[in-house]
């Protein structure tokens, strides 16, 4: 069963992780945006990482806001090095994910799920994010073989009872994300799911919450559509623009943003453990977390949102 916690010093919801037991805040920071270049660009915002000053501040005042689950991955850059030199001295302050499987570079991603590599990328994790303990280690885009191979379980297994990892998890599609829930190996999945993406409803979130496996959400702002960054698309993409408008509506008519309705959304579902918003302004980050209040949406607020088409 998840159990929500309202926190008095900082008046963030939390939630529980599934059977981890741990108790991580309704709103997460994405950590992509904090060291590798990602989103939907424009002349004015490129999309670039900030600055090391700007990291330092920026990771810094997430803690402080009261977000306590920081997710990032081997693939995001300078991101877990980023995480591991400015945040080292509050390690005791937050939920730590990453991911292995996927090297990134300029030049684009090669994917490696052998055992030896989890080993490489483990070590390689640890040191950048300055840490002895992972406590949530997720397979980066898992594939059904992958997360079904006897020796990745058991090289994932060998890091846990070494200590160096504290729970599994896997980031993953629907099939996958099933498989993971029943093979009773993985304590976390994350998934997609949004107001424009709801596939996860019919099986993956009822089961996980059946197993009590955590569920962190990917994705709940639509990788940016569900935001004013969708005024940036072009006409190719009118037919979303045209549905994102409707919500945008529906949302003033409540008196809220577009994101704090698609996350209240999202945090709706109780399912959900907690929503990773991707960010690396500390503007949008606070208006993310207007939704961390454990209210979510209403019934008749959730059935208007989802019949708007």
């Amino acid at each position: 069963m998840i159990v929500s916690v309202l926190l008095r010093e900082n008046r963030v919801n939390h939630r529980v992780l599934g059977r981890t037991g741990l108790k991580v805040s309704e709103i997460g920071l994405g950590a992509l945006e904090v060291g590798r270049p990602w989103g939907i660009c424009s002349d004015s915002d490129p999309g670039l990482p900030p600055s090391e000053s700007a990291a330092h501040e920026f990771l810094n005042s997430t803690l402080d806001s009261g977000v306590n689950l920081i997710d990032t991955a081997a693939a995001y850059w300078a991101s877990e090095e980023r995480i591991g030199r400015f945040l080292s001295q509050r390690r005791d302050e937050y939920v730590l994910a990453t991911k292995w499987g996927e090297w990134c570079d300029e030049n684009g991603s090669v994917y490696d799920y052998t055992p030896a590599a989890m080993s490489s990328f483990l070590e390689k994790s640890l040191l950048n994010l300055q840490t002895d303990v992972i406590d949530l280690y997720q397979i980066h885009s898992g594939p059904l073989d992958v997360i079904r191979s006897d020796d990745v379980i058991a090289a994932m297994v060998t890091a846990k009872e070494q200590g160096k990892i504290r729970y599994t998890g896997v980031s993953c599609a629907a099939r996958e994300a099933v498989a993971a829930i029943e093979s009773g190996h993985f304590d976390a999945i994350q998934i997609s799911y949004s107001l424009l993406d709801r596939t996860m409803e019919e099986q993956v979130l009822p089961l996980a919450r059946q197993h009590n496996v955590g569920v962190i959400v990917k994705d709940g702002l639509a990788a940016g559509r569900l935001t004013s960054k969708i005024d940036r698309l072009g006409e190719d993409h009118a037919d979303i623009k045209r549905k994102v408008s409707r919500l945008r509506d529906l949302a003033r008519e409540w008196g809220m943003s577009l994101p704090e309705m698609s996350l209240r959304f999202v945090l709706s579902n109780q399912s959900v453990s907690s929503v990773i918003a991707g960010t690396r302004s500390s503007a949008h980050l606070q208006e993310n977390l207007k939704a961390a209040d454990g209210l979510g949406l209403s019934s008749e607020q959730l059935q208007a949102a989802c019949s708007v088409t």
